[in-house]
């Protein structure tokens, strides 16, 4: 069997250097081509054994491209090289804020889509100390992957699937929409999931203020979200109900901490806003926010 001809755009970056490692494992599967312009990237990848190619070639021999480069740069960059792919290529970029933005250039003549990592869950059973020690996924830890055809050919889309299961060592790909996507992310895991993960670590820095033992403070703080995540989730065996007085507590956090109008993160218009503010956050309609400013908790 012919391998998969595959060509990584920044792949001496964060991501392009995950996926593109991970494409490198299976050399007897995969025709890998890695383009990057960025002297420290094409260093890290030299470094790995591998061979930079210059884009032309690369462009001309790939049946799939992975587009790694950041969300911000997308529009610019799409523009430059979807042009230069041979008709049939299929193009996978690493996040859907682009696509749901329309500033994805796009060609009749090819198939696009998106791939994104869902990262190892706490849920799922690790079986090594390393898949466990694996917090973003790829290097061992099981994760699954979602993925959307913005449009295009089946065929090639599944061949866009198979490299993306590989290039992120996924368990299964949940295939959906690209607006789904991004209502996964940024409405769900960013929006609300990070912000209220954010919040928790800054309160603990408030439980140190109180005299009370870091470690203690992050291992009660994290077992007991492991516990109630799987029990409202519904992957607790018996789905025991909490304590009333817990229910009580909830009921005040919403007063306190959540505004009450939160839900509204799930409308169309909002999301679209969320994600105009993220790809262009100096952009004169940009929605006004403050940067989290705790210095102990890294911000990417």
């Amino acid at each position: 069997m012919s391998k998969i001809r595959v060509a990584v755009i920044g792949a001496g970056g964060k991501m392009g250097t995950r996926t593109s490692r991970n494409l490198a494992r299976k050399a007897d599967k995969y025709e890998l081509y890695c383009v990057e312009n960025a002297p420290k990237g094409i260093e890290s990848i030299e470094a790995r054994g591998l061979k930079v190619w210059p884009v032309e070639e690369a462009l001309d021999l790939a049946q799939v491209v992975i587009f790694a480069v950041p969300d911000t740069l997308i529009k610019k960059l799409s523009a430059i090289y979807v042009p230069q792919l041979k008709a049939g290529t299929g193009f996978l970029i690493l996040d859907p804020a682009a696509a749901v933005a329309k500033e994805l250039s796009l060609r009749d003549d090819c198939t696009f889509g998106v791939a994104h990592p869902c990262h190892p869950s706490f849920l799922k059973d690790q079986d090594t100390p390393e898949a466990r020690a694996d917090r973003f996924g790829g290097e061992g830890g099981h994760q699954d992957i979602v993925m959307s055809k913005i449009q295009g050919d089946d065929e090639v889309f599944k061949l866009m699937q198979e490299t993306a299961r590989d290039m992120y060592r996924a368990d299964e790909a949940f295939v959906m929409t690209s607006e789904q996507i991004a209502f996964l992310e940024p409405t769900l895991v960013e929006l609300l999931g990070a912000t209220c993960l954010y919040a928790m670590a800054e309160t603990v820095d408030k439980a140190i203020e109180k005299g009370i033992q870091k470690e203690a403070a992050v291992s009660f703080l994290c077992g007991h979200i492991f516990n109630l995540t799987s029990n409202f989730l519904g992957y607790l065996e018996g789905r025991p109900p909490v304590s009333d007085a817990c229910k009580v507590a909830i009921g005040l956090g919403n007063k306190f901490v959540l505004r009450d109008d939160w839900k509204k993160i799930w409308d169309d218009e909002v999301l679209d806003q969320v994600i105009h503010t993220m790809l262009h956050p100096d952009a004169e309609d940009a929605i006004a926010f403050e940067l989290p400013g705790n210095e102990n908790i890294p911000i990417k």
